[in-house]
């Protein structure tokens, strides 16, 4: 695009790597008096396929100085730019040239290895399939059977075919499950026959090849263990399931074992006393916080689907409302903005392969998003269609596949600033009236229905101004404006003033609407929503907009322009990187609202919600029922969220006694939902109350959670009168597990069950169905393999609680089902998924016997015969068979408009946010969105807190398309790759520090410092320092631990890289709070100020 080329990011080079030896391992590195099987380990067979000796290479193998890493200028002065466009079809882009030279020795084929076993074959197994010679059909091959089920390596949640060896029961490779809609452009129907799929696999990233490495795990725990020191000694026993089940539920003394001085007295409640109180209060003085079963918390890291519904029904039966997932970690304020201006929806995507215009903020192609590999393929196929996509990204940081070809380009802002940016663009579209007023100017989806358009929104209309008024902030109603009641839905209610008339009226009865209004109805000041947006935007100039967001007027203009030249065909687009800023709400609010100015909702080319779900909960069962439940689960969550400070005892006793109400102790989310950052500082100060017991499943919040790794919280966090019991569900000893108590053996994302919806990007409807393709821990005395569902029955039928046992689950003839293993339940959910009513094609047909056998699937159906009806089975084993149940792809579009459309109203103004109140400050949040400036809980801004004078960097996180996760440890073919992240450095900041790359240094924030090796690269903004997640572990294999008096080595590979989350800024007014924001609830990644100190040494 000539109009952005001056953005075009510099593609010299930058960050080299040299290949490195596989660091894989054929077992755990124990001792070898220590007696595998005893210590939870099971050993899973030869990890390294040639079985060789790796020899150990140096750090300055590994980070070799850049001089001698450009040997071969030449190849790259005469292919490099048909090279990058080789590897960007392949899903490999710019953000990648840290890493060419790995790229140019595979190209060229360089460090061959050893030599292959075969002239053809290598090392490869037989095919999954036979091919008949003669006749060219295609065949299931015995010795293997394929099996679909769908990742968790990333929350992308693609479709997954895993080959599996029939004789030894071992994964043997992970292919893309072509009836999913991620894998595919035009993804397999689900009426073809598994055995026609042989010759179209679906595609899948390299996380999700890797997940083998994640399964077989060496440091997998397979059987339950116990700490036999302090929390944190790294000292463990392993013991048996009835002894976890016995001490975890009757509690006592049982920690009286471990000789740790400050638990070994301790009388602890276990789940039979703590649901024994389930009819008392928290707090008989603040009756709102519930029963004093609340006293248990769940706090999950990824737990999604249907297993976080399965979580959240013991939490019911239990008594208890505080079940979490991770989601403000990630982005949840994303989720906020999204559902105040598409309400009740938390995320839109675009049309990617009909757009003409994109422009992607805070994310690009190819780098995480929702989803990652699904996104990256149809932008690289919409670019490459003649007069295809254009795309801008908006990041300070340059991903691998973010820029590619004259149709993209990259604007590098400052980090947390993309509001500012979105309001100067919101203000040269209305004042160049560049926006689709015909569009806007219906007030009602049955007047925008009449006129053709498919959604309307409220930029018409009144808001309550007036300060004085009760209802400030409000939707001016009928009865404000002397119209008298209305008896229909809610938003016809509010008032608009008609087209070419000067007098109220309801907007449901008016078919165009004054965009432009401002004045007095009935008495009331008033303005339209339309209004309020813009003089919000013209509180400041496109030039001091600019200024802020570091961009240039000009480029803000011209993207204004480019954006408003497509019709309804161009989106705008965000991610985690507008949102993770104490004013994120506000940056995302913005950022939709470009969208409504268009009008590009529902429209070919525009704006989607999605298809939806076919749901797991209800149908044929209903699996969310707890029959005979006793204790209702109520109150106030721990986190304080979807609650109101002013509706608290805490703040009626301080307005009673004459004292100001304000702060609140800690923050309130009222607009936010799943705050999980809050959960542990929170339960630590006991405020609002205190936890009894804390259950971590897939959650380490002092290696994910900015700053909440810091050893003073660590430390009060562990201390056992703070939280007398903690249970963690893991794969491994993690980061966080090492601190539990006890571990549960949990399976690896191909050992579990999840029902899990589709993403918007994909259009159709679909649910994916992830089940059990292997299962490796160690069995119950009955036979059940351990795992976290199973701990609950076990819990629950020891407890006596309701909704387990024999007449546990509900069918809808009122029949109760037993509830005694985990396939009871997600059998059930699976018949309501599969069983759900449909048509046009997105049945799913019976399975066949040819399907039964390549799944192995008819000793599955003996083993689970009794959970369902008979007549349930064949379309219940089919939909397994496919991996779910998906509508056809050519559903997703009726011309130019989409299938799936969403009717409500869109928001212009958010009412509810207008009239919630800060519960630190007191004051109201806004209802029309602006630019923000990032602040502390108390309102001071983070560049006085922070001076940029002695603060020049701001630190800001990347999720890469190879590491995303801390649990990716263990994947030792993706740290072959990349076996360091290091710190990237704008090549401009690393001159003017005499910083070279590989050298040593050390980032120093407020809150600490971390030492890494610097990645001097273009591609970042200058000013910005970035580092990818995922490395730099202390837990998770990384670092030594005992099981039964045995050492554990810990693993260098694991330790290698920087971590820098516990060293990110905290805020001051808030004890143990990292940054946040107020309004959508998510912990802030993107704001901590830092500096670079030059180690004195070289490697």
């Amino acid at each position: 695009m000539p109009w952005l080329s001056s953005v075009r990011p510099c593609l010299k080079a930058g960050r080299v790597t040299t290949s490195t030896p596989c660091r894989r391992r054929c077992g755990p590195p124990l001792s070898s008096t220590l007696p595998i099987a005893s210590a939870g380990w099971r050993c899973f067979g030869r990890c390294c396929p040639t079985g060789r000796a790796q020899k150990k290479i140096s750090r300055q193998q590994q980070f070799p100085r850049r001089q001698s890493a450009m040997a071969d200028k030449s190849f790259l002065s005469v292919t490099r730019r048909g090279f990058l466009k080789t590897i960007a079809a392949g899903g490999i882009g710019a953000g990648f040239i840290g890493f060419h030279g790995t790229l140019i020795d595979a190209a060229l084929f360089r460090n061959r290895g050893k030599g292959a076993l075969h002239p053809i074959y290598g090392v490869s197994d037989t095919p999954e399939w036979l091919h008949d010679a003669k006749t060219g059909a295609m065949g299931p091959n015995p010795d293997w059977m394929l099996r679909h089920t769908v990742d968790q390596q990333c929350h992308s949640e693609c479709g997954l075919r895993v080959k599996i060896n029939r004789k030894t029961g071992r994964v043997q490779r992970i292919m893309g499950n072509p009836y999913h809609p991620n894998t595919l452009l035009d993804y397999t129907r689900l009426q073809t026959p598994l055995l026609d799929t042989a010759k179209r696999p679906g595609t899948v990233c390299a996380r999700g090849n890797a997940g083998i490495q994640t399964a077989y795990d060496p440091y997998r725990i397979t059987v339950p263990l116990k700490r036999s020191g302090p929390r944190g000694s790294g000292q463990w026993q392993p013991i048996s399931w009835k002894q976890l089940i016995d001490e975890v539920v009757e509690g006592g003394k049982i920690f009286a074992d471990t000789g740790d001085p400050a638990s070994k007295d301790m009388d602890v409640l276990g789940f039979r006393g703590l649901y024994g109180k389930r009819k008392e209060l928290m707090d008989a003085q603040a009756p709102e916080l519930g029963n004093r079963t609340n006293g248990l918390l769940f706090q999950g890291g990824r737990v999604v689907g249907s297993r976080l519904g399965f979580a959240r029904r013991f939490g019911k039966a239990f008594g208890t409302v505080n079940v979490y997932e991770h989601v403000n970690v990630c982005e949840v304020s994303h989720h906020v903005a999204t559902a105040m201006v598409y309400p009740g929806k938390h995320m839109t995507k675009p049309d990617v392969m009909h757009a003409e215009f994109i422009i992607f903020w805070g994310t690009q192609p190819g780098d995480a998003n929702f989803p990652m590999q699904t996104l990256g393929k149809y932008t690289a196929q919409a670019r490459a269609e003649a007069g295809g996509l254009k795309y801008v990204v908006i990041d300070p940081l340059l991903g691998r596949g973010g820029v590619s070809g004259d149709a993209a380009a990259w604007i590098p802002i400052k980090p947390g600033t993309d509001g500012a940016m979105a309001m100067a663009m919101i203000r040269w579209i209305l004042e160049q009236k560049r926006y689709n007023a015909a569009y806007l100017s219906h007030p009602s989806q049955s007047a925008a229905e009449a006129a053709g358009e498919l959604s309307c929104t409220d930029a018409s209309h009144l808001v309550i101004v007036d300060p004085h008024h009760p209802r400030t902030g409000a939707f001016l109603r009928s009865e404000d404006a002397g119209l008298g009641r209305f008896g229909g839905e809610e938003e016809g209610d509010r008032v608009v003033i008609a087209a070419g008339a000067s007098r109220p009226a309801q907007a449901a009865a008016v078919k165009t609407a004054q965009l432009e209004y401002s004045g007095s109805v009935n008495g009331v000041r008033v303005q339209s929503a339309f209004t309020l947006l813009r003089e919000s935007a013209q509180r400041h100039t496109i030039a001091e907009y600019g200024a802020i967001c570091g961009v240039p007027e000009a480029q803000i203009v011209a993207l204004a322009r480019e954006f408003t030249s497509h019709g309804r065909k161009a989106c705008s687009e965000m991610y985690r990187g507008v949102v993770k800023h104490p004013n994120g709400y506000y940056n995302g609010v913005a950022v939709l609202l470009l969208n409504l100015l268009v009008g590009n909702l529902n429209w070919t080319g525009g704006l989607t919600v999605g298809g939806g779900s076919y749901g797991y909960k209800k149908g044929r069962y209903d699996v969310t029922a707890v029959p005979g439940a006793e204790a209702r689960a109520f109150g106030v969550k721990l986190s304080r969220e979807e609650a109101y400070y002013e509706e608290s005892s805490e703040f009626k006793a301080k307005k009673a006694a004459g004292k100001n109400p304000y702060p609140a102790k800690r923050p309130w989310f009222p607009l936010s939902f799943e705050v999980y950052t809050e959960l542990l500082p929170s339960a630590v100060q006991r405020y609002p109350y205190g936890v009894d017991i804390l259950m971590w499943h897939m959650a380490t919040p002092f290696y994910s959670v900015p700053s909440q790794g810091n050893q003073a919280f660590v430390d009060a966090a562990k201390d056992p009168k703070n939280i007398p019991l903690i249970i963690a569900s893991d794969i491994v000893v993690g980061d966080t597990s090492m601190y539990a108590d006890y571990i549960i053996p949990d399976g690896s994302f191909l050992e579990r069950w999840c029902h899990i919806g589709t993403l918007p990007t994909t259009l159709t409807k679909g649910t994916g169905v992830r089940w059990p393709v292997i299962e490796l821990t160690e069995k119950t005395e009955d036979g059940r393999h351990m795992c976290m569902e199973e701990f609950f029955i076990d819990v629950a039928k020891r407890v006596g609680m309701p909704g387990y046992g024999d007449n546990a689950i509900p069918d809808a003839d009122g029949k109760l089902w037993p509830l005694h293993r985990k396939e009871d339940w997600y059998l059930k959910a699976t018949a309501n998924v599969a069983l759900a009513a449909g048509g046009n094609g997105d049945e799913v047909p019976d399975i066949s016997k040819t399907e039964l056998e390549i799944g192995d699937l008819k000793a599955f159906h003996a083993q689970f015969r009794g959970a369902l009806k008979d007549a349930e089975w064949s379309k219940v084993l089919s939909a397994m068979s496919r991996g779910g149940r998906f509508e056809p792809h050519d559903r997703a579009r009726e011309g130019d408009r989409l299938t799936h459309r969403f009717s409500k109203t869109l928001h212009f103004y958010q009412e509810e946010t207008a009239l919630t109140r800060d519960s630190m400050s007191g004051r109201p949040f806004l209802g029309a969105t602006g630019w923000v400036e990032p602040a502390t809980a108390l309102g001071k801004p983070l560049d006085k807190l922070d001076d940029p004078n002695s603060w020049p960097l701001t630190i800001i996180t990347k999720k890469g398309a190879l590491q995303s996760h801390s649990r990716l440890a263990s994947n030792y073919v993706l740290r072959e790759i990349m076996p360091d992240n290091g710190i990237q450095i704008a090549a401009a900041d690393a001159e003017r520090d005499g910083i070279r790359d590989g050298d040593e240094v050390w980032v120093v924030t407020p809150e600490g410092r971390r030492k890494g090796r610097a990645r001097v690269m273009q591609g970042l903004r200058p000013g910005v320092i970035a580092f990818r997640v995922g490395y730099g572990h202390w837990g998770y294999g990384a670092t030594n631990y005992q099981i039964g008096g045995k050492r554990v080595e810990g693993d260098q590979v694991r330790r290698t890289g920087i971590h820098l989350n516990p060293v990110m800024r905290r805020d001051p007014d808030v004890w143990q709070m990292s940054l946040m924001d107020l309004v959508g609830g998510s912990v802030v990644f993107f704001n901590t100020r830092a500096r670079l100190e030059k180690e004195t040494h070289r490697a």
